[in-house]
C-alpha cells in the first residue's frame, strides 16, 4: 500500500489507499488537522500498516475482484515475469472481475466458476482461453488456501473447456530462403535470421548481446528476455524458466553474417560513440534504439508482404524452425531442449502432426523391408 503527505495552510494532510473496488480501482482515504509533518508521516506509516494487516487477515471478507488483485500485487508482482504477470492481469481485469468480480470470496462455489467459463465462451473466447483463465483462478485459490482465506480450491471441482488442438503457420524451406533474401540489409533481418535458424522466442532474439555470442565457438548463449512495448519500458530480465536458458551452437552462415555485421557495428560505434547501441544489442534499430514490438511486427509483416508471402506471426518462424529439424529425423528430445522447452512431451504436443508425418516415413520403410518377403 501507498500514501502521501500533503499541506494544506497550516497544517498537513494524509492520503492513503484503502484496497481496491470491484472494479479494481484504488480507493484512498484522507484525514487532515496535523500540526507537523513529523506527525503526519507517522500517522500514515500507522494507517498504511493497519490496512495492510487488516486486509490480508480479513481476505475471506473480500469479494472476488479485491482478492485476485491483491494475489496480482502480493505474490504475482514479486514472482512472475513482466508478461507472465501483465497476461494474468488482463485476464482478472477484461474476463474474471466483470463477471464474478463483486460475489464474495466466501459464498464463491464452483458454479459460479462453472458459468464463467460458459459465459466466457458464449462471448467468443476459445476453450484455450478459458483454459488460460482457468489456470490463473486455480493458481490465486492455491494462494489463497495457503493463506487460510479458503478451506479448499473452488477451481478444482470445476471442468474447464478443451483446448483446440493448435496448427501453426510455418514457411517451406524455399520461402524461408525468399523472406531472408528480401528482408537483407534491412534491420529487421537479424530478428528474422536469429528467430528462423536458432529458433528463438521473440524475447529472446530482442534480448540477445553480443556478450553473450562466442563466433569462434560459434554459440550462443540464452539466458535474457526483452520486454519491449515501447523504449519507455524495454527491459532485459532472466528468461522465465530454467530449460529456457541454454547454449545453442551456430550454423555456419549465421556465425559468418554475425561475424561481418560485428566488424560492421564496431567501425560504427568508434564514429559515433559508446552511447550508440550502449546496451549491446545484437538487433536494433538503425538509429541504435532497441526494436519494439510495434516496430518489430510492422517491419516483419512489410518483408512477409514484399516476399509475397502469408502474414504469419513472427512465433511462427520459431515453429518453422522446430518443424524443418522434426521433418529432418532430428530426435525430439534434441529439438526440445534447443527451443527450451520445459519437456519432451510439450514438445510432442505442440508438433504432434510434424510427428504423425515422421511416423508415416517410418511405415514406408517398413513396408520396403516387408516387401522383401514371399
Amino acid at each position: 500500500m501507498k500514501g502521501t503527505v500533503v499541506k494544506r495552510g497550516k497544517k498537513y494532510a494524509i492520503c492513503y489507499y484503502i484496497g481496491k473496488n470491484a472494479r479494481g480501482k484504488w480507493m484512498q482515504k484522507w484525514e487532515s488537522g496535523y500540526l507537523t509533518k513529523r506527525e503526519a508521516e507517522r500517522a500514515l506509516r500507522s494507517r498504511i500498516e493497519a490496512v495492510e494487516t487488516s486486509f490480508s487477515s480479513n481476505l475471506s471478507c473480500s469479494t472476488v475482484c479485491s482478492f485476485l488483485n491483491y494475489w496480482l500485487d502480493n505474490y504475482c508482482a514479486q514472482n512472475l515475469a513482466p508478461n507472465t504477470l501483465r497476461g494474468y492481469r488482463t485476464n482478472v481485469e477484461k474476463h474474471i472481475c466483470p463477471i464474478i468480480g463483486e460475489i464474495l470470496l466466501v459464498k464463491l462455489t464452483p458454479k459460479h466458476i462453472q458459468d464463467l467459463y460458459s459465459e466466457l465462451l458464449r462471448r467468443g473466447l476459445s476453450g484455450t482461453s478459458v483454459r488460460y483463465v482457468h489456470n490463473n483462478l486455480h493458481k490465486a485459490f492455491d494462494y489463497g488456501v495457503k493463506l487460510q482465506a479458503l478451506p479448499r480450491n473452488p477451481a478444482e471441482m470445476v471442468t474447464p473447456p478443451r483446448a483446440e488442438r493448435f496448427e501453426a503457420n510455418t514457411l517451406t524451406p524455399t520461402e524461408v530462403v525468399r523472406l531472408l533474401e528480401t528482408s537483407r540489409g534491412t534491420e529487421v533481418f537479424w530478428p528474422i535470421l536469429l528467430a528462423v535458424s536458432l529458433g528463438l522466442r521473440r524475447g529472446e532474439v530482442l534480448a540477445l548481446r553480443w556478450k553473450d555470442v562466442d563466433l569462434d565457438a560459434r554459440q550462443v548463449f540464452i539466458r535474457h528476455s526483452a520486454r519491449c512495448e515501447n523504449l519507455d519500458v524495454f527491459t532485459i530480465s532472466e528468461t522465465k524458466t530454467k530449460s529456457s536458458r541454454r547454449l545453442l551452437c551456430l550454423p555456419a552462415y549465421v556465425a559468418d553474417a554475425l561475424r561481418t555485421r560485428r566488424e560492421l557495428l564496431e567501425e560504427r560505434r568508434r564514429e559515433l560513440g559508446a552511447t550508440y547501441n550502449e546496451q549491446d544489442l545484437v538487433c536494433f534499430r538503425e538509429t541504435g534504439t532497441p526494436f519494439t514490438s510495434n516496430a518489430l511486427r510492422h517491419q516483419y509483416l512489410k518483408a512477409l508482404d514484399q516476399a509475397g508471402l502469408p502474414a504469419i506471426r513472427f512465433h511462427d518462424l520459431r515453429h518453422t524452425f522446430a518443424n524443418a529439424m522434426l521433418g529432418a529425423s532430428v530426435p525430439e528430445k534434441v529439438v526440445s531442449a534447443v527451443l527450451g522447452h520445459s519437456g519432451i512431451q510439450v514438445t510432442m504436443d505442440t508438433y504432434s502432426h510434424v510427428n504423425t508425418a515422421m511416423q508415416e516415413k517410418a511405415v514406408e520403410t517398413m513396408d520396403k523391408i516387408l516387401n522383401n518377403l514371399c
